[in-house]
């Protein structure tokens, strides 16, 4: 048995036993970031909900969506991982991009509120 093997070993039992708890912490991300555009500022906190993507897709996902911010001119949202999206939105979609996730929103005005439930339906999400 070559040392590479219980390394190996001690390796995987780490990730089975912390992993798993790391986990279930990174079921939901929150994302919050403020930018200027056309000269109006714009606050963003959104926090999207895993309902069973796997997780290394849910946090590719996470991380294009903080970087949307950083396409329009202001600065990538950050990203915190937790257990579940914080209470009282002002809506959300179900069914977000398909999969089975839940996108919540909870600063937007209502014209960008509107637009996102547009969005949502569009692509075939439940608006709540």
């Amino acid at each position: 048995m070559s040392f590479k093997t219980p390394l190996r070993f001690i390796l995987a039992a780490l990730f089975l036993s912390c992993g798993a708890g790391a986990f279930a912490q990174d079921k939901a991300c929150l994302m919050e970031s403020s930018f200027t555009f056309a000269g109006q500022k714009t606050e963003i906190k959104d926090c999207l909900q895993n309902g069973g993507v796997p997780q290394a897709q849910f946090k590719e996902t996470c991380t294009g969506l903080a970087q949307t911010a950083a396409a329009m001119g202001g600065p990538p949202a950050t990203v915190s991982y937790m257990a579940a999206c914080p209470a009282q939105p002002q809506g959300s979609c179900e069914g977000f991009f398909g999969k089975p996730m839940t996108s919540y929103y909870y600063k937007r005005d209502p014209k960008t509120l509107g637009a996102v439930k547009s969005s949502c339906t569009a692509q075939g999400g439940k608006w709540k």
